[in-house]
């Protein structure tokens, strides 16, 4: 069965519209009629968002449907979240040993220079997800790792930074 007929017969089953289910999905009806005539296929992101929202596997779902597989194995785009883990780990490494090897700084210095910007860009990096987008990736066991990971990183940070913030307060 095509993923068109698996998304229509679902959606009807479940009793909802195209536009419901568009809406559910954070994207246009007429991507709905799209996919379920034929005309263009989900995204990955999206059969696993129809996946979770009709509570069928992604191989009940997709299973019988030739061309989708087919796009999913061949497709050669790259996850964002691997650039920047990648990218960001490599710079780090750079920094690192430049930071140490030719400026000998130390690690307090480093993160008393570095909070504002880390800050800033934390901010500046909340501002620009696409949350819509984003909550549909997001589970519960996402949602808890992300708390415990965040909570750690920043933990430190305002530790040192207001703790210093109160000690230069109380020179005064």
């Amino acid at each position: 069965m095509q993923i068109g007929e698996q998304l229509q017969r679902q959606r009807k089953e479940h009793g909802m519209s195209q536009e419901t289910l568009a809406k559910k999905l954070h994207i246009s009806r007429q991507s709905i009629s799209k996919w379920e005539n034929g005309t263009s296929l989900p995204s990955f992101a999206n059969v696993v968002a129809i996946s979770e929202l009709f509570e069928i596997s992604l191989d009940e779902l997709i299973k019988g449907d030739v061309e989708l597989m087919d796009q999913f194995e061949h497709s050669t785009k790259i996850n964002k979240a691997y650039i920047i883990t990648i990218t960001s780990i490599v710079l780090a490494i750079v920094a690192f040993v430049f930071s140490n090897n030719v400026y000998s700084i130390s690690q307090s210095t480093l993160e008393n220079v570095l909070f504002l910007p880390l800050m800033a860009s934390f901010i500046c990096l909340m501002f620009s997800i696409d949350w819509r987008a984003l909550e549909k990736a997001i589970n519960k066991w996402t949602m808890l790792f992300g708390i415990i990971w965040l909570t750690l990183l920043l933990w430190p940070s305002f530790y040192d930074f207001i703790g210093g913030f109160v000690a230069g307060w109380n020179a005064h």
